[in-house]
């Protein structure tokens, strides 16, 4: 057993994964894909054929140029950005969609949403990207909820509302007092 040999694993390497990647003529292929979607006609958002044409359109162009779809890419194939797009999907502006277009508009967000997913769990999105993009554009969200249940044996009883409100106090205060030069 004394002559065999253990390799060590090591870890990937952080400064190449997290790299920005770039080939020659990658800015062109970039541009010329967005380009095209400038010369689509108007789309009228009151007829639900139009929008499941003009997104059959923005999905069709991503896999002909082989891109990844994207919110502000949809965005642009309607000619709006990317908070309307957003406001559609989730009903906030109502009077400008009926509810077969918002529908529509919903399952392409649902679409991205899976794509995403998809580039993220098979490596073919960087993951700070895919973090900041499902954040923003997803409503995905980092949470650390805490539950307190008082609990208490001994002495006076302290209402639970006293106790939230210390520990709130204890942990916003205990943030603001972090220096990182300690």
């Amino acid at each position: 057993m004394a002559d065999k040999i253990v390799k060590k694993r090591t870890r990937p390497d952080r400064k190449e994964a997290l790299s920005v990647h770039t080939e020659p003529g990658d800015n062109r292929k970039y541009l010329e894909h967005s380009m095209v979607m400038l010369d689509w006609p108007d789309v009228n958002v009151r007829e639900p054929e139009q929008v499941k044409e003009r997104m059959g359109m923005y999905f069709a162009l991503c896999a002909q140029d082989d891109m990844k779809p994207s919110v502000a890419g949809m965005a642009l194939a309607f000619g709006v950005d990317r908070t309307t797009l957003w406001k559609w999907a989730n009903g906030v502006d109502s009077k400008t969609l009926p509810t077969e277009s918002r529908n529509l508009v919903k399952k392409a967000y649902q679409l991205l949403n899976a794509q995403m997913e998809n580039y993220m769990q098979n490596g073919k999105i960087n993951p700070v990207a895919g973090i900041f993009l499902m954040k923003n554009n997803m409503g995905y969200a980092d949470k650390q909820e805490v539950v307190l249940t008082p609990n208490q044996q001994l002495g006076d009883q302290v209402p639970a509302e006293d106790l939230e409100k210390k520990y709130l106090e204890d942990v916003v205060g205990a943030s603001s007092d972090y220096d990182p030069e300690d």
